[in-house]
């Protein structure tokens, strides 16, 4: 489950324009909710910069994923962004 979460959060990265092009080595928390998108998303160190964690963090929130969570999945499920330019 975890892998497809991370598929479906690189997607959403991707298709926003300010994320698209960002440098990204950092982690984040999302909380699923039952019907299968992230309802919250929260980065557990800044970027540094204030518009880009923004970014992030608007980017993630709603994303449907391909699935709900198991019933015994833990909460928040941390991963790590890392992403350079092309």
């Amino acid at each position: 489950y975890a892998a497809k979460v991370q598929n479906s959060v690189g997607e959403a990265l991707r298709r926003n324009p300010r994320t698209r092009e960002a440098v990204l080595n950092e982690r984040v928390r999302i909380w699923p909710d039952s019907a299968g998108r992230i309802a919250r998303a929260k980065l557990a160190d800044s970027t540094g910069d204030a518009a880009l964690d923004s970014a992030i963090t608007a980017a993630l929130t709603g994303v449907p994923l391909p699935e709900p969570p198991p019933p015994d999945m833990p909460v928040p499920i941390v991963l790590r962004l890392s992403a350079r330019r092309p």
